[in-house]
């Protein structure tokens, strides 16, 4: 029987897949001793009896309850009395598992995250304040606190400076994967969400935390940033009333032309340019007229229906630039491929698990945004602090777990820039569980009592105090007046520039040609003979 039970125990039969009933005699000296060198643990199920020795020959049995906690952890293996039957078809049933650990020590894993901390990492773990960094393995360090105060045992936590999931199905100890796949603690603090690789090498409890893994950025007011005075209307539009305009001032250069008296080409032209273009002009801007251009009978209908329209125009025009400050622009990016098309840059939360994304997606818009937005930009990977500041600039994106997130962007961000963000997830949000080693014995008790935290409201309470929730807006404010940057009013400097250049090109140009034509005159009185006695007057 020794042989058997040595197999049993070496092939983890006595796990919770497997009930045994088994007869012990009337040794129960023999039977507990050789049982107690067994793998015998929390989720064993092993009845044991023994006949019970009478004078009167009247066949009474003896049935215990074989438990134990964990064995490799220095787990003893205990035998109760669940009673004494006249019969084998009578036998006592289980009472429902409601022991503790017996103070057995169990050892965990978790990762600081490639974090310097100036100090003790414990210290941290129980920290009250609001997270600014990685926070889901304070929160999982919570809930073991708990479940140790409750089932009674030791904790020794090993700490690795990485998750390593580039390890999964390697043969190495490094990380918290390769501590959990090598099997050398019990369960992991650090939470894994599930994912198919992952399945080989963990076992998983249940959801003890919802990550909320999100693209933030600062919508930009608007997404034509070469000029903002064409944002009212649309480009159709502006081809149209300039159409109607050219127009007006073509029906004003042929009356002008009909009605012009004779006069020199010289005359004529600066009358054209004077009355048709810069009075047309002046009807677009609602400024007023040369008293020649409305003199003319034909002339007043058409322009009393151009400063009708004109007036239209500018009020729908003007409303808009008015209130471009005041209203709150659309947020237009709100899908992944829209932000890959915006000129946005991208960064990413330096964490190794980010890197295990882009190794593992088969996302087009995914990998497309990776090797276009991230790959390129000397800040494609950085740290938590240095990526909201980016986003508080303007211009950026940066991809973190925002639940730490929030918190900088509440200390950071005024009102108004907390209303500009917007996000977008670059992958599906995943719960994420406590993972414990492949065929724990410890599976279900975790479960259970992990649940019961969860009905109890104690698990919502600390996910409320490291998963900081994103900040809401508060659109009534009136404690920040937007200003107006130079980069929005570009387009009307560049336009004075260009009307300046164009100036001074054309006064160049003329003081040019009066040069030249004074020195035609000039040569063309010396090439011809003068009269005697001719003066000039002038």
């Amino acid at each position: 029987m020794d042989r058997v039970l040595g197999q049993l125990s070496e092939n983890g039969y006595f796990n919770s897949t497997f009930h045994w009933l088994m007869f012990g005699g009337r040794s129960f000296e023999q039977a507990s001793c050789l049982l107690s060198k067994q793998n015998i643990n929390y989720d064993t199920s092993i009845t044991l009896v023994f006949d019970e020795y009478n004078p009167q020959n009247i066949t009474r049995y003896e049935v215990y309850e074989v438990t134990g906690t964990v064995k490799r952890r220095g787990g003893r293996v205990n035998f109760e009395l669940l009673g004494i039957v006249p019969s084998l078809m009578d036998l006592p049933k289980r009472a429902a598992l409601q022991r503790d650990l017996e103070g057995i020590e169990l050892r965990t894993a978790l990762t600081t995250v490639n974090q310097h901390q100036p100090r003790p990492f414990i210290e941290k773990l129980n920290s009250a304040r609001r997270p600014k960094s990685y926070s889901a393995t304070t929160h999982c360090y919570q809930m073991v606190k708990l479940l140790q105060m409750k089932l009674k045992f030791k904790l020794t936590m090993i700490l690795a400076s990485d998750w390593r999931f580039d390890l999964i199905g390697q043969n190495s100890s490094h990380g918290v994967v390769g501590q959990l796949q090598a099997n050398h603690v019990d369960f992991g603090i650090t939470p894994f969400a599930m994912a198919p690789e992952r399945f080989p090498i963990c076992e998983f409890t249940i959801e003890i935390a919802h990550g909320t893994f999100y693209t933030v950025f600062r919508h930009p007011k608007s997404l034509n940033n070469n000029n903002i005075f064409l944002l009212p209307f649309e480009t159709l539009l502006w081809i149209m009333i300039g159409i109607i305009f050219c127009a007006v001032a073509l029906i004003q250069a042929i009356s002008i032309v009909c009605n012009q008296q004779p006069a020199s080409v010289r005359s004529c032209i600066d009358s054209l340019v004077d009355q048709s273009l810069l009075g047309t002009l002046g009807v677009l801007c609602q400024q007023g007229l040369h008293h020649r251009i409305i003199g003319i009978d034909s002339n007043k209908i058409l322009i009393l229906v151009a400063m009708a329209f004109s007036m239209l125009m500018l009020q729908f025009y003007s409303t808009f630039i008015v209130s471009y400050q005041l209203i709150t622009p659309p947020k237009t990016i709100n899908t992944l491929e829209k932000l890959l098309d915006s000129n946005i840059k991208m960064a990413v939360e330096n964490l190794s698990y980010q890197y295990d994304f882009f190794r593992r997606t088969k996302d087009p818009t995914a990998l497309k945004l990776y090797e276009s937005k991230i790959l390129p930009n000397k800040y494609g990977f950085v740290n938590l602090s240095f990526g909201i500041q980016l986003v508080k600039r303007g211009g950026y994106a940066f991809h973190c777990e925002t639940s730490y997130g929030n918190t900088l962007i509440i200390e950071t961000f005024t009102e108004r820039e907390i209303c500009e963000l917007q996000q977008v997830e670059l992958y599906p949000q995943r719960p994420v569980h406590l993972p414990m080693v492949k065929g724990s014995p410890l599976r279900e008790l975790f479960k259970v009592n992990l649940q019961l935290l969860k009905e109890r409201g104690l698990m919502a309470y600390h996910h409320s105090r490291n998963y900081i929730p994103r900040p809401k807006c508060n659109k009534h404010s009136n404690n920040h007046a937007e200003q107006i940057y130079l980069t929005d009013m570009r387009f009307a400097f560049l336009l004075l520039a260009v009307g300046m250049a164009a100036s001074v090109a054309m006064l160049s140009w003329e003081l040019a040609f009066e040069r030249l034509q004074h020195w035609w005159r000039r040569y063309q009185t010396r090439t011809h003979i003068i009269p005697d006695g001719f003066v000039w007057l002038n």
